[in-house]
């Protein structure tokens, strides 16, 4: 099945975007991260308002409107294609407030015709940037893109060996803030376990201006380094914002092969800055309190074989995530609490990872808790998917996150959470 899968995305060199011309790139960290005016814009009132506030070189796309943020409605308005984008993964959300979000998507196919209805013949960006306003969605192309619908191209060349995936973010008064991870493409392609060929090689900081998406600032994170990648996912609880940690290997053929494991992708760390400086150098979870060396950092989780990419979210007072078991190999998924991002976590429910559709020969992976519940109560989980061909005229449909509600109220009882449920070191 692994092997289909990276049959399945090697593909993709064929259906890159044509090259734009050359981009503004960001500038300089001497220029620093205040907004030009130095003073907050207007809040956003309207879509219309965001609409005319934003810069010149994105284009937008109207996606259409979801019944609402429920399970139910997310699930029936993300099984149909989202205007252009017919297929996409891993979707990481920022709030930014009085109903508005940020939607980052990973690796997108996207038709401006209509003609194609296969994912083979479409336009492929690693990283698209969709706005959500009262449940109505908004594309945003960036038209100073080297490729086609990118929204953030980075440093250097941009092109099918070397691009970059959305992380955590946050927004900081008038600014958007978001983790990047500069990707590589492996030459050789390992064995039919083994993933794809791929793996993070550094990590990066962005700044935008929240109203114009003006980037900012575009500089190495203060921990630059991918063992793990801090930053990997972001939230806050109380004055101090903290940074998940994982190496979110996806080429197990450079850790030795699958049957080589555990691989380094099962162990989770932790970082912090105080609340939104995540420009500032991080403190590291020593196993009893922080430090400021990272050679001092232990892990909060160490759990699997493959992959154990824990993507917490704060809410309601707790902690929250939940976790594609062994990812691309994986059959179940967790989810687990704490009430301290450095744990002790508690497994309340573990469930089969069930895709959208015909599951013969998908694969599921990166699961993720959104960052508000459902009306019921209950957890909102996206689980991404994707089909073992993109030239099938069932693939666009296969290829979108299955969205689906978990009720674990009777698992949040205070006795319930208590430690030792789940392997913490």
């Amino acid at each position: 099945m692994l092997r289909l899968l990276v049959g399945a995305l090697v593909s993709c060199t064929a259906i890159v975007g044509p090259t734009a011309s050359a981009p503004t790139l960001a500038t300089s960290a001497s220029a620093g991260i205040t907004a030009a005016s130095g003073a907050p814009s207007p809040a956003i009132t309207s879509l219309d308002v965001w609409r005319k506030r934003l810069a010149s070189q994105y284009k937008l796309t109207d996606l259409g409107c979801s019944v609402d943020d429920s399970a139910a409605g997310l699930q029936a308005f993300f099984a149909e294609a989202l205007g252009p984008i017919v297929g996409h993964d891993s979707p990481r959300i920022i709030q930014v407030g009085g109903g508005l979000n940020v939607w980052l998507l990973q690796d997108t196919f996207v038709d401006y015709t209509g003609q194609f209805h296969t994912l083979d013949k479409t336009y492929y960006s690693n990283n698209s940037m969709v706005i959500e306003y009262r449940h109505c969605f908004t594309m945003v192309r960036n038209t100073a893109s080297q490729i086609d619908s990118t929204f953030e191209e980075g440093v250097g060349k941009v092109d099918f060996d070397r691009y970059f995936w959305p992380l955590g973010g946050m927004v900081v008064g008038n600014q958007l803030q978001i983790f990047w991870t500069e990707i590589l493409r492996d030459k050789t392609v390992g064995g039919p376990l083994d993933g794809v060929s791929l793996h993070p090689n550094s990590t990066w900081l962005a700044t935008y201006d929240l109203q114009s998406l003006v980037k900012l600032d575009f500089r190495p994170a203060p921990n630059p380094g991918v063992s793990p990648i801090y930053g990997f996912g972001v939230g806050s609880q109380g004055t101090w914002t903290y940074l998940f940690g994982n190496t979110f290997n996806q080429n197990l053929a450079r850790e030795g092969g699958f049957g080589n494991g555990p691989h380094s992708g099962t162990t989770m760390w932790l970082a912090r800055v105080p609340y939104g400086q995540l420009t500032a150098d991080p403190q590291y979870w020593n196993g009893n309190g922080w430090s400021s060396s990272p050679a001092a950092a232990v892990p909060f989780s160490n759990r699997n074989f493959v992959e154990n990419a824990m993507l917490p979210v704060f809410i309601g007072g707790r902690w929250f995530s939940a976790t594609k078991v062994d990812g691309f190999t994986g059959s179940t998924m967790t989810i687990d609490v704490a009430r301290n991002p450095w744990g002790p976590w508690t497994t309340v429910k573990t469930m089969p990872s069930t895709p959208r559709g015909d599951p013969t020969g998908t694969v599921t992976y990166h699961a993720i808790v959104l960052p508000w519940t459902d009306p019921s109560g209950g957890l909102i989980v996206s689980l991404s998917q994707v089909p073992p061909h993109l030239g099938t005229k069932d693939a666009p449909a296969r290829y979108r996150p299955n969205y689906f509600l978990v009720n674990i109220a009777a698992a949040l009882r205070p006795a319930v959470l208590m430690p030792g449920r789940m392997s913490s070191v």
